[in-house]
């Protein structure tokens, strides 16, 4: 269970290596990033510059929802090495939905084992034992499935695309 806690609290970074110039990665990274988004098109990802060498990736998600993100968010940073050679080091942050979702079941479930301690209704305790084992793990799980969504349309994508020219 810890491994899963810090998973999520502190997701692990990727690094990709190719052998390119940073200027030839950073322009073959924004045209895949310019690529539109359409409903029977293949590319089900947006992305965007932060700035100069550093870009993020969402996933366009087959649900309509607006507002409510469940996904994740992969930040590229394009760094150039030794020889010639170009590194992108990523990290995928999950939505702050999910966060969210971590922690309010935990406050209601501990509202409910009060009650329970205050009434003694053992339906109370049920409750109160669900929301906190169901809820966190819920979320965890939903991250888990969002980062590596939001990864695997990285290599889909952006590295099978850098691949391709190297």
């Amino acid at each position: 269970m810890i491994k899963y806690l810090k998973a999520f609290f502190y997701p692990a970074f990727l690094t990709y290596s190719y052998n390119l110039p940073k200027e030839l990665v950073i322009a073959r990274v924004g045209e895949v990033l310019q690529k539109k988004v359409t409903f029977f098109g293949t590319n089900d990802m947006t992305g965007y510059f932060l700035n100069g060498d550093t870009f993020a990736v969402n996933v366009v998600p087959a649900a309509s929802t607006t507002g409510v993100r469940f996904g994740s968010t992969l930040v590229g940073e394009i760094i150039e090495s030794q020889k010639g050679s170009t590194k992108i080091k990523t990290k995928v942050k999950p939505g702050i939905e999910l966060y969210c979702i971590f922690f309010l079941t935990i406050v209601f479930g501990l509202a409910c084992l009060y009650q329970f301690i205050k009434i003694g209704s053992v339906s109370i305790l049920f409750w109160s034992l669900a929301m906190l084992i169901i809820g966190p793990a819920l979320s965890i799980g939903l991250s888990n499935v969002a980062i590596a969504s939001v990864r695997e349309r990285y290599r889909m994508y952006i590295d099978k695309e850098l691949k391709a020219i190297n």
